[in-house]
């Protein structure tokens, strides 16, 4: 089969690789779309240690089942299909109590065996999804990153009518706003891209704080009458982010955190003391996130599908990660098509 390997840094090859042989448990899908995910662009930019190449990266994807496992109960051959790119055992405490994304034996499809920037890719039965019948194979990719929000909304215990700040406008801090406008109140969306801050107002976004124009802690202080916002939604991952929402939230609010920082940060403890502030970390998303986005999905798909900016076959794997990392092109997601 036809597989882009990343062999660390900028250095992704289209290369001839075994189609893969399934076990009992596993399933063999067809790949007919798969994004490109902000942590892969961070392996790409050498930004993030995750990753050990070489690797087959993608977890974005969707697909038709072609091979079933003999113990890989309820998916049938034609199926289409998406899938929770965490496996987790099912058995741990974690996994038991339905937090499986935070399951110490988890595997990542595209981190820990081959992902789906390939023809074929082959994983645990149990952790695929249907995908509704109005929903295309592109618009399945969507499903993952929407559940990361969705997943942000719930770790943050958010109420109706509530004020929410998302600091960052990519794909996932989109997917916060999204999952933030099924209950919140007032929405206001902080960046530094100006095309990314027209996204999330055309999403919903109540107020856009353009932040290389304006302090945003001050804007936000404006629009709030002085009180603060009763969630900050942290979808960037940099110290200076961080602070801001520490510094944007009222007395005892909550800051939950989904961007990906890989490094040791400064942060005003003082002031987390103080005002009495939760700050909260988000990983992945659960089960019943994920088919909670994939409703979402179904229900809004002529909107949401507009996250996908830009498409390239496999063969211009290369072309497409130079693209979403041009600032200049606007990229929001990015599909490869196999």
């Amino acid at each position: 089969m036809k597989a882009a390997v990343w062999y660390g840094g900028q250095d992704i090859r289209i290369e001839n690789r075994p189609k893969p042989t399934i076990g009992p448990e596993d399933v063999l899908v067809k790949v007919k779309a798969v994004g490109i995910c902000g942590s892969e662009l961070h392996a790409y930019k050498g930004l993030s240690k995750r990753r050990v190449p070489p690797l087959i990266m993608g977890h974005e994807f969707a697909g038709l089942v072609e091979e079933v496992g003999d113990r890989s109960a309820g998916l049938g051959v034609g199926d289409r299909v998406t899938m929770n790119p965490a496996v987790p055992c099912g058995l741990c405490e974690q996994c038991v109590s339905g937090r499986m994304n935070l399951c110490r034996t988890r595997t990542h499809v595209g981190l820990d065996f081959p992902g789906a920037f390939a023809d074929y890719v082959k994983a645990a039965g149990r952790a695929f999804h249907r995908i509704p019948d109005s929903v295309s194979f592109e618009e399945a990719t969507l499903a993952e990153p929407l559940s990361v929000g969705i997943h942000t909304a719930n770790v943050s215990n958010m109420g109706k009518g509530e004020t929410v700040l998302i600091l960052g406008s990519g794909v996932i801090g989109l997917s916060c706003l999204i999952a933030a406008r099924e209950r919140a109140g007032r929405i206001l969306v902080s960046d530094i891209v100006r095309s990314r801050l027209d996204f999330a107002r055309s999403f919903g976004a109540d107020a856009v704080i353009d932040a290389s124009k304006v302090d945003p802690v001050e804007e936000i202080r404006r629009l709030t009458g002085g009180r603060g916002v009763d969630i900050a939604m942290e979808a960037v991952g940099l110290e200076k982010t961080v602070g801001q929402a520490i510094s944007s939230v009222k007395e005892g609010g909550v800051v939950a955190t989904v961007g990906l920082l890989d490094e040791t940060i400064r942060i005003n403890v003082l002031q987390i003391v103080l005002k009495e502030l939760q700050l909260r970390g988000s990983y992945g998303r659960t089960e019943d996130d994920f088919t909670q986005a994939l409703t979402i999905l179904e229900r809004d798909t002529s909107r949401i599908r507009r996250l996908i900016t830009q498409r390239f076959s496999l063969d211009d794997v290369l072309k497409a990660f130079e693209t979403v990392s041009d600032a200049e092109q606007n990229a929001v997601k990015v599909v490869l098509i196999p």
